[in-house]
């Protein structure tokens, strides 16, 4: 297989609703498109979504590493993660493309086609939130996903109770505060939470060490994200026990590949792993599906539901149908 030419072009994805984290509000933002082609007329591509607070480069420093590599080769590609997530997808997808086989069964030839994701239900006040846990479940998802932390507590209770009254005991409902505790405030947060009965919170306060100070008094099972930028936090949250699960963002982290290689490391350490999105198009979400239907992380279930999310997406949409998506 011959690479013959490589295009990157940058985009913007709009939101339906914006979203609200801790790390900020998310309304719009770029991404770049790189699309490869070999010699003999086959294409892939990849994506990738430098989003502030959850990487650690910027869409200009990714434009710039993906021209790079274009030019020059992978040396261009080693301060940008999201750029080398891009190139990583995008010679996966060229690769399966040409093989004539989905990517996922590419990766692994016994991996399912189809996967139940978790939804990410939004909204201002806790009656768009409903709504849109309730419209959730309708779709057939038997998990959700609500943002906390971004609001006082006592908001957050208010939220998240409402949303477990409207939806019943049955779906499970896992919280994200993406690191805005304090180790002060975090412990009654979480056992004001836990009444909710919680499948899991991502990030409830910033850092490793904080992470596994908080892990010997929750209530709640507690899943590192964005405090793991690098092998070496890996490693550090696996020897000291700050974790019950790893959240994976494999466009945030390096690609696919690196995604499964932490989620080998991770289970052989006795954590859970759970494939998430980077709220990126459907070229990005597509990669992470295949990958999580090949490594087999389908329970808890990926959070990969969120091209519902966009105004307009990319290339065909990779949307939920009945709660799981199919993957061609």
């Amino acid at each position: 297989m011959r690479i013959v030419e490589a295009g990157v072009a940058r985009h913007t994805l709009t939101y339906r609703t914006c979203i609200t984290t801790a790390h900020g509000q998310i309304a719009e933002r770029p991404v770049l498109l790189l699309t490869l082609t070999d010699e003999d007329g086959h294409t892939g591509i990849g994506e990738a979504a430098p989003l502030d607070g959850f990487t650690t480069d910027t869409v200009d420093q990714a434009e710039a590493a993906l021209l790079g590599w274009a030019a020059d080769g992978d040396e261009s590609l080693v301060d940008s993660p999201t750029a080398q997530a891009a190139v990583d997808a995008a010679l996966h997808d060229l690769a399966a493309t040409a093989a004539g086989i989905p990517l996922h069964h590419y990766l692994n030839p016994d991996s399912p086609a189809s996967l139940p994701v978790s939804a990410l239900v939004v909204g201002e006040t806790p009656a768009q939130l409903v709504d849109s846990a309730v419209a959730a479940i309708a779709g057939g998802h038997l998990s959700l996903k609500v943002k906390v932390g971004a609001l006082p507590i006592t908001d957050d209770l208010e939220r998240v109770a409402a949303v477990r009254q409207a939806v019943g005991p049955e779906p499970t409902i896992r919280l994200d505060a993406n690191g805005a505790w304090s180790p002060e405030e975090a412990p009654g947060c979480l056992e004001r939470l836990a009444a909710f009965e919680v499948e899991f919170i991502e990030e409830p306060v910033s850092g490793i060490s904080s992470l596994a100070d908080i892990m010997h008094v929750s209530p709640i099972p507690v899943a590192a994200d964005e405090s793991v930028r690098s092998p070496f936090d890996l490693d550090r949250l696996i020897a000291t026990g700050a974790a019950d699960l790893l959240v994976l963002k494999p466009s945030a982290i390096g690609g696919i590949s690196v995604a499964a290689q932490w989620a080998a490391r991770a289970r052989s350490g006795g954590l859970g792993v759970v494939v998430t999105s980077l709220l990126e198009s459907s070229v990005g979400i597509r990669a992470a599906a295949h990958l999580a239907s090949a490594i087999g992380a389908l329970d808890p279930a990926p959070g990969l539901a969120t091209a519902t999310l966009l105004e307009a997406d990319l290339r065909a949409p990779l949307l939920p149908n009945a709660g799981l998506l199919n993957l061609a």
